[in-house]
């Protein structure tokens, strides 16, 4: 080794080994990660071995305590509701016969009863009772006249058989007696109308009834034609009941109705139906006979409740229909069930308080009474005790 190596040997530092200390501050952190990365996989094992438990329902709570009631069978009687005015069976209209005359007596006033025959009014008849009579004389004068000819008819017979006269005199002798006899008929047609005329100046009642309207007074001159009275025939009453059409199929002559008049009810019977229905409201006519004691009066209103067969059917309590979107429905509680069911139905009458349920029903089925106005389909519901 020359002189030159020695010295670049002996510039040049020995490499040494670390020491301790810093070899242990950098394996302390790496231990630290590995211990840290062991656990989490350790707990990602044991998280997968070991599922949480799902968490535990809360219990559901019903929406409301309600009532129920079954559907039931019952008798019930069907009824159609009309109204309207109450007219006379039959108004008879009375008028003047002969016009011209002065009304000299007319003793009835409205309202009263009066029977076939009475007088209603007299009229003047003082003219009328002259021309009467002057017929009267002229059937005398037409008579005395048919005498004469007869005898003269009866001489010439004579004559004709003696052979004192010809045969044209007696053939003149009959044409005369048959003029005569002419005469007196025209006389007695001409008497008969006179004493027409004047029994027509006696307004009389052609019926039973009640007078429903005067029309004239004491000292009026009357008109040919001229209405004077009305009379409603025997009294009797009835109520143009409007019924809509669909229904009139239900209704029969005799069937029992009762009339509604304020807080009255009058027992009475259909009449007739009318056979014709209108066709601006297709609405028809029952006529309804009242009985004499109604005390009710032409051109009154009221109501008519007709009463139809009994017939079986399926109800409910009117509390448990409820209306949604204009539709009857009711709720149904299923035997074993919490929850109610939404049915549609189809409703009928109502009476005493129960509801005619056509479909949507059966008898037996529970359905939800107080309540139901506030329920949807599917709600849990709990029973009130």
């Amino acid at each position: 080794m020359n002189m030159l190596d020695s010295k670049i040997m002996a510039e040049t530092p020995e490499k040494t080994s670390a020491p301790a200390p810093a070899r242990r501050r950098w394996l302390g952190p790496v231990l630290l990660v590995l211990v840290l990365a062991g656990g989490g996989v350790a707990a990602v094992k044991w998280r997968a071995a070991h599922p949480p438990a799902p968490p535990v329902a809360a219990a559901p709570v019903p929406a409301l305590t309600v009532s129920i009631a079954p559907a039931a069978t019952r008798r019930m009687v069907s009824s159609v509701v009309g109204d309207g005015s109450v007219v006379a069976w039959q108004e008879l209209v009375i008028g003047a016969e002969i016009g011209g005359l002065r009304i000299t007596e007319a003793p009835l006033d409205e309202g009263m009863a009066v029977r076939a025959g009475q007088l209603l009014a007299r009229l003047d008849d003082s003219v009328l009772a002259a021309q009467a009579a002057q017929a009267e004389a002229a059937i005398n004068e037409a008579s005395a006249f048919l005498e004469l000819a007869r005898a003269e008819q009866a001489r010439a017979e004579d004559l004709v058989r003696t052979q004192s006269a010809s045969r044209q005199i007696v053939d003149q002798r009959q044409s005369a007696t048959r003029q005569a006899e002419a005469r007196l008929l025209s006389a007695r047609a001409k008497r008969d109308e006179a004493v027409a005329r004047v029994a027509q100046t006696r307004i009389l009642a052609p019926t039973d009834g009640v007078v429903s309207r005067v029309s004239v007074r004491i000292g009026a001159v009357t008109a040919l034609g001229q209405e004077m009275f009305r009379v409603i025939r025997d009294g009797r009453l009835e109520l143009e009941a409007r019924v809509p059409e669909l229904e009139l199929a239900e209704l029969r002559p005799g069937q029992p109705a009762t009339i509604h008049h304020g807080g009255r009810q009058i027992a009475a019977e259909v009449r007739l139906i009318a056979p014709v229905v209108t066709a601006e409201t297709r609405l028809g006519l029952a006529r309804i006979a009242l009985p004499a004691d109604s005390g009710l009066r032409p051109g009154m209103f009221a109501r008519a409740e007709i009463q139809g067969p009994a017939r079986e059917v399926v109800v409910v309590p009117a509390s448990a229909v409820v209306f949604r979107d204009g539709a009857p429905q009711a709720f149904v509680l299923p035997d074993g069930a919490a929850r109610v069911v939404m049915r549609r139905l189809n409703a009928g009458a109502r009476q005493d308080g129960m509801v005619e349920i056509l479909e949507g029903l059966t008898a037996g089925e529970r359905v939800v009474t107080a309540g139901a106005g506030f329920l949807v389909n599917g709600d849990l519901v709990r029973l009130a005790p």
